[in-house]
């Protein structure tokens, strides 16, 4: 395939008459995109002695593997961001923004400061991937983080599991916590139990979704807890069950 590509470069460049100096071969970069092009962090299940957190930025890069680690380069985007560099946010060291050795992604980091002002609103930090010697920005090359300390919809509340327990309201999310029996926001559904890798015909195990022989009668456990044990509770943004406001996937 890559012969093709050459050839018809050359060709394209014979009837044009341009130089062979132009003609680069269609894998000769290294291009870096963010996963996401928003992500969301709170502090609001953090003790009150945490003042930081390091955040954690997803990317993923097409292009050449490598038998070294190799650096890349995340830049703050003042004019976007509302959060302020020193206050708000550091940039950490480059080596812990990294590509390992024979991976195609990989995770950066920024330190994110707790400060009082996020009890009331919340901070917009806009990242963007800059070009280094080992890679070029890729499609999504900017990453929008919004910064709280207040209980807000997680990144793992997705399309998918909207078809479990619904669309999100707050209530929702802080009872689906208590009922599993989580203190700190994170995915209750991000276990061994309820996950399963599979290939997708790709012959790779790198696609990640839930196990529905255990997550459905779990949202069923839950509607049933809601009902039974907690008098079934209203949401009081929609005035409505909560029981009654589940998805169609249990």
């Amino acid at each position: 395939m890559k012969k093709f590509y050459i050839f018809m470069a050359a060709v394209i460049c014979g009837l044009a008459s341009c130089s062979t100096d132009e003609v680069e071969t269609f894998d000769e970069h290294n291009y870096l995109s963010f996963e996401k092009s928003t992500l969301a962090y709170t502090f609001a299940f953090s003790g009150s002695d945490v003042t930081s957190a390091d955040f954690e930025l997803p990317v993923v890069f097409a292009g050449r593997f490598s038998q070294t680690d190799r650096q890349f380069s995340i830049v703050p985007v003042a004019e976007k961001s509302t959060a302020k560099e020193g206050t708000d946010f550091q940039l950490l060291a480059a080596n812990e923004q990294t590509i390992k050795a024979g991976m195609s992604s990989g995770r950066g980091k920024i330190r994110l400061m707790r400060t009082p002002a996020l009890k009331e609103d919340d901070l917009k930090l806009v990242l963007a991937i800059a070009a280094n010697e080992n890679f070029l920005p890729g499609v999504t090359d900017t990453l929008t983080v919004t910064i709280s300390d207040r209980i807000m919809q997680p990144d793992w509340w997705d399309w998918t599991y909207n078809s479990y327990l619904g669309s999100y309201t707050k209530t929702k999310f802080v009872l689906w916590l208590e009922f599993m029996g989580v203190s700190d926001g994170s995915n209750p559904f991000d276990a061994d139990e309820y996950i399963m890798w599979t290939d997708r015909g790709t012959g790779n195990f790198i696609y990640k979704e839930y196990r529905e022989s255990a997550t459905k009668p779990k949202v069923s456990q839950f509607r049933q807890w809601l009902i039974k044990t907690k008098g079934d509770p209203m949401d009081p943004d929609y005035n409505m069950p909560v029981s009654q406001m589940l998805g169609t996937n249990y």
